[in-house]
């Protein structure tokens, strides 16, 4: 029989807890719920839960449990935008804003879960899995659920701004040729008609919904000759 995944549920909301409770459990999840407190820490030490899950926007001092839990795996609920880095700063595995729908936070908990299970990839340069999350003090991009939130606020890009943004951030401070970008995000072959104006357009287009100044890029650069490259900030 194979066990069921523990999630505690950290809220000051009993309306919220019911409803999450019922999406986890009829997922496969085992799940236990408390208030925030400063004993919280150390009954999720006692009895170890494979995940937390923290309604920081239903307050009642869940900020301050998610600073307590450590290096426990968590999840934040947050309320805004705003809180998301915050939320990263205090070494959340993941967050999700309280509008997002109960099945997505269901799947954020499978893929927090999912990752920590997996095994260790064979030694080489390659061995390290890439991050599921790409965040700094201008963007936050899941990887995974496809979001972007751009100076706390969400960022609206289309399927192929999103591509091109997933691939340069994959492959942050390295300088992108015109010919691998087109490859990798429309699976062009190389063409000898030298640069081609649609990569200029989606560059054009994703530095309006990203950059703080459009005509003066900070994130997606270009390097005259060579081609883009995403510079990556802590």
């Amino acid at each position: 029989m194979i066990a069921r995944r523990a999630v505690l549920l950290v809220s000051d909301r009993p309306a919220w807890v019911a409803e999450v409770t019922v999406g986890l459990e009829n997922a496969g999840f085992a799940v236990a719920a408390t208030r925030p407190s400063a004993s919280v820490a150390e009954a999720f030490a006692k009895a170890p839960h494979d995940l937390a899950v923290i309604d920081t926007a239903g307050g009642g001092g869940a900020w301050g449990v998610a600073e307590s839990l450590g290096a426990w795996r968590r999840i934040l609920v947050v309320a805004d935008g705003a809180a998301v880095r915050r939320g990263f700063a205090l070494g959340a595995e993941d967050c999700v804003t309280e509008e997002a729908h109960l099945d997505e936070l269901v799947a954020r908990c499978e893929a927090v879960l999912r990752r920590s299970a997996a095994p260790p990839a064979a030694d080489g340069p390659s061995s390290e899995a890439p991050a599921a999350v790409y965040v700094d003090r201008r963007l936050w991009v899941n990887l995974e659920s496809h979001q972007v939130w751009v100076r706390g606020e969400p960022s609206k890009l289309t399927p192929r701004e999103y591509r091109l943004l997933e691939y340069l951030i994959t492959r942050r401070d390295v300088t992108l040729g015109h010919d691998e970008l087109l490859e990798a995000v429309w699976r062009r072959k190389p063409s000898p008609d030298g640069q081609p104006e649609v990569l200029k357009q989606y560059i054009w287009r994703l530095r309006q919904k990203i950059e703080a100044d459009p005509d003066r890029p900070r994130i997606v650069v270009t390097e005259p000759g060579a081609g883009y490259r995403f510079v990556s900030q802590s």
